[in-house]
């Protein structure tokens, strides 16, 4: 017991004196994402975080990774409310459900269409669909279908299926 409060004591000491490594971030240079949108063209997977955030690569980890590395500040993904896998992006969903980055409440969409997550973010913030990412992680445990409602696009406008 002695050992393990001498240890508790030492880090916190070594924390208070500045020598841990932490990286110091400033607030402005964080830049919330809110709408995550995935397509495939030619290979390879395409992530459009909005707002000039976009990544590339053969994974969805990769996409991500891009996004990050060519983001002009740091990329905040605690803020995604909304997910939309384009095409044929549905075979990647496992990589989607166990990036632990996400947040379990973000909603997920089948799009249709050209979208873009700049343009459907304002629509989404009043539409909702009804699939979580938690629900899907829920149905792939237990090996039940589920649907995704679909986001369509056309012409610059959106619609989902249940808008009635």
């Amino acid at each position: 017991m002695k050992k393990i409060v001498l240890l508790a004591v030492n880090v916190a000491l070594v924390a208070m004196a500045g020598w841990l490594p932490v990286k110091p971030r400033d607030v402005a240079d964080l830049l919330p994402v809110e709408v995550l949108v995935l397509s495939e063209r030619d290979g390879l997977l395409y992530l459009d975080g909005g707002n000039d955030l976009a990544g590339q690569g053969r994974t969805w980890a990769e996409a991500v990774e891009d996004l990050t590395e060519t983001a002009p500040g740091v990329a905040f993904f605690d803020t995604v409310a909304h997910i939309v896998l384009c095409g044929d992006t549905l075979t990647h969903l496992d990589q989607v459900l166990n990036d632990r980055a996400l947040r379990p409440a973000a909603r997920i969409y089948l799009g249709q269409g050209n979208v873009e997550a700049d343009s459907a973010a304002p629509y989404l913030a009043t539409h909702q669909g009804d699939k979580t990412l938690q629900d899907l992680q829920a149905a792939w445990l237990e090996e039940r279908t589920v649907t995704l409602p679909p986001l369509t696009e056309t012409d610059g406008r959106y619609r989902l299926s249940n808008d009635g």
